[in-house]
C-alpha cells in the first residue's frame, strides 16, 4: 500500500515538474524536465517492484496517461461560443405530401429489413472469407452493426422508398445465396 502511494506520488510529482518546466523559460527549466522524467521513471520502477513487472509497468504507464489527461483537462481554456451564421435557405424536405403508409414502410425498411440485410451480409462474410474460422466470424459479426446503421441512415434519408426497398431486397437475396446456397 505504501509503495503504491509512493508510486502515485512520484507520478504526480513528475507530471507537476514537467508542467512547471513547460510554463518556465529560465535556467531552472532543464532541471525541471530532467527531474520530471526521473520521477516518472522512478514511479514505473516502484510499481514494478511493488506489484510485479508484468502488472506494475503497465499500471504505472496507465496512471501516467490518466494523470497527464487530468493535467491537460485542468488547464483547458474555455472560450465563448461564436454565434452561428444564419443560412440564407433552409433545406426543404420532400415536396411530396406525407402519407401514413410511407412512414410505416420507412420504419420497416430502416429497422427489420436493414437489420436482416446486415445480418445476411455478416453471415455471408463469415462463410465466404478465406480466413481462419475465428477471424471470419469476428469480421462478419463486427460488420453487422455498421452495415445496419448504414442501411438505416440510407433508407431514412433517401427520398425514393421503392429504390431503398429494391436495394435492400437485392442485397438480402444475394447475401442469402452466398451464405446458405453456395
Amino acid at each position: 500500500m505504501v509503495g503504491t502511494i509512493a508510486g502515485l506520488g512520484a507520478v504526480l510529482a513528475g507530471l507537476g515538474s514537467l508542467r512547471l518546466a513547460w510554463a518556465r523559460s529560465d535556467g531552472l527549466r532543464p532541471w525541471l524536465i530532467l527531474g520530471g522524467w526521473f520521477l516518472l521513471a522512478a514511479a514505473i520502477l516502484v510499481f514494478a517492484l511493488v506489484i510485479g513487472g508484468e502488472t506494475g509497468i503497465p499500471v504505472a504507464i496507465l496512471l501516467v496517461s490518466i494523470a497527464g489527461l487530468g493535467l491537460v483537462l485542468s488547464n483547458r481554456e474555455v472560450r465563448p461560443r461564436k454565434e452561428a451564421r444564419r443560412r440564407e435557405e433552409v433545406i426543404d424536405p420532400s415536396d411530396r405530401r406525407s402519407r401514413w403508409w410511407r412512414g410505416v414502410l420507412r420504419v420497416l425498411l430502416a429497422g427489420p429489413l436493414s437489420g436482416l440485410a446486415a445480418i445476411l451480409v455478416g453471415v455471408a462474410l463469415a462463410k465466404q472469407l478465406p480466413l481462419a474460422d475465428v477471424d471470419a466470424i469476428a469480421i462478419g459479426g463486427l460488420a453487422v452493426p455498421l452495415l445496419w446503421a448504414g442501411g438505416m441512415a440510407w433508407t431514412l434519408s433517401d427520398d425514393k422508398i421503392l429504390r431503398a426497398l429494391a436495394v435492400l431486397v437485392l442485397v438480402s437475396g444475394v447475401s442469402f445465396v452466398l451464405a446458405f446456397l453456395v
